[in-house]
């Protein structure tokens, strides 16, 4: 049963638009995609659980009205069929659309629809400080303020907001994903025809996934989701509500599942390769899984939390408090132009989804046997074997990283002297050595050119992708004074 009861659209006017939108930035006028933003309003359970996962209301029928994002050819004729649903992180108490700030050229390239859903009532001051008027209506209240609440909730690595109940979130997703592949009239994209729908989110919200697959998929009577893709995350369940606390560090028992009978692709950068979190690919008829750990990467980079919102973007996050910068001292914001592998995956499971074609397996990040996390600020990264320019070994190696022009961290100092595991950096080469490495810029880009093509034939980049990567790649090697 679908308990939305409206599915409301907010237009975009010159003094209403909506929060980090993607229609700018991303040239939507030029590629023909747009951008529409509803509010989905109806009523959701509030969840607990049994020592088996199975999952029961312990309260009924709340109202709620929370926000979703639509980007989408404005051709229905050049629309491709997949459709991408993205639990938006809330991390920094505002929607972050990580996987299409990593993947948004192949989206649009590819003619995907992305649906993005707020995943928490933690973005709602953030989006009613943005826009008073446009969000007044956003509602995520807390049905049952009375419930005594757990210490370790209280006190925990996610902020306490009492007022929000964040276990609406199960039914908001789940009805949502009802909606888009019904012929209902409040569908905002039926007539694109019949879809693939793909589950996705970035970190914190891949835990959210990892609760759909292990808790409420096997619930429903028909698959709601064709496959599944987490992001620079663990295998750790999110908290069904409020009264759960998040257990996502490192040594902490992940009751998760990596896999599901829909096949399911997660790739993490170097910030997140905690060993045990992933344990291997599988193949099995109802558990498939592909682990992808890209080499040379964090967690943050100074593309997707920097370059890609631009001045006019980081200025209002500042308004709200929120501020997207590098404050390491002991290097430069890391630049590895990892975020086409992403891209790669994706095409990776739409081929594993639509044609039963298996994504590729690929080399996984070698790591030492123990690893000290006690001084680390948000992920906890393990200690990756490095070789002798101390870059890791192991993983998705992409041209950057194969052929450096850095010594490259997943990590970087703060001036205080504690570590930032989720913002890499990069201490670039001086230019002699450049020199005695690679002789000139004109080998550097042949051999940059030839790994690229080696990446392509194992499907870990794509060929649409080359310009835009190596440019930066070879760009690198050139200011860093390789001639």
């Amino acid at each position: 049963m679908n308990k939305i009861t409206e599915f409301k659209f907010i237009p975009t006017t010159e003094t209403s638009t909506p929060f980090a939108g993607a229609a700018d930035k991303c040239r939507f006028d030029e590629i023909g995609y747009i951008e529409d933003e509803y509010f989905q309003t109806g009523t959701a359970n509030v969840y607990d659980e049994d020592a088996e996962h199975n999952v029961f209301p312990i309260y009924e029928n709340a109202p709620y009205t929370t926000r979703v994002i639509i980007r989408r050819p404005a051709d229905v004729s050049k629309f491709s069929g997949n459709v991408v649903l993205e639990i938006l992180n809330s991390s920094a108490n505002i929607d972050i659309d990580r996987m299409w700030v990593n993947s948004w050229p192949y989206l649009t390239r590819n003619g995907d629809i992305f649906v993005g859903i707020s995943s928490k009532g933690h973005v709602v001051d953030s989006l009613k400080g943005f826009d008073p008027k446009r969000y007044e209506a956003i509602n995520w209240d807390n049905p049952m303020p009375e419930r005594e609440v757990p210490e370790e909730v209280k006190t925990g690595r996610m902020r306490y907001l009492p007022q929000y109940e964040l276990g609406l979130f199960w039914d908001m997703l789940l009805d949502l994903a009802k909606l888009l592949r019904s012929d209902s009239e409040m569908n905002p994209i039926r007539e694109y025809g019949k879809i693939w729908l793909y589950l996705t989110g970035w970190s914190q919200s891949t835990s959210y996934v990892n609760r759909i697959v292990r808790c409420f998929a096997k619930r429903e009577n028909a698959c709601l989701f064709d496959g599944y893709y987490n992001g620079g995350g663990s295998a750790g369940l999110a908290p069904l509500s409020n009264s759960q606390p998040f257990r996502l560090g490192a040594g902490e028992p992940q009751s998760s599942i990596n896999g599901a009978p829909q096949p399911f692709i997660a790739v993490n950068t170097e910030s997140e390769n905690r060993g045990s979190y992933w344990y291997g690919d599988f193949d099995e008829p109802d558990f498939k899984f592909r682990t992808w750990q890209i080499a040379g990467s964090s967690h943050d980079s100074k593309y997707n939390l920097v370059d890609y919102y631009g001045e006019k973007d980081l200025k209002m996050l500042e308004s709200l408090g929120i501020y997207n910068a590098f404050y390491g001292v002991d290097g430069e914001a890391l630049d590895s132009p990892y975020e086409p592998v992403f891209s790669a995956a994706w095409k990776a499971l739409y081929l594993w989804v639509r044609n039963g074609i298996p994504a590729p397996h690929a080399p996984k990040i070698e790591v030492s046997t123990s690893f000290t996390p006690s001084q680390a600020i948000g992920i906890v990264y393990a200690d990756n074997r490095t070789d002798a320019f101390g870059n890791c070994l192991g993983g998705i190696r992409i041209p950057y990283v194969v052929y450096p022009t850095a010594r490259i961290s997943s990590s970087c100092t703060y001036k205080d002297g504690r570590i930032n595991g989720a913002f890499g950096k990069v201490n670039p080469f001086s230019a002699e050595f450049l020199q005695e490495l690679y002789g000139s810029l004109e080998h550097y880009s042949e051999l940059v050119n030839q790994e690229y093509n080696r990446l392509v034939a194992q499907g870990f980049l794509l060929e649409e992708d080359r310009e835009a990567n190596l440019g930066h790649t070879i760009e690198c090697a050139r200011k860093r004074g390789l001639k």
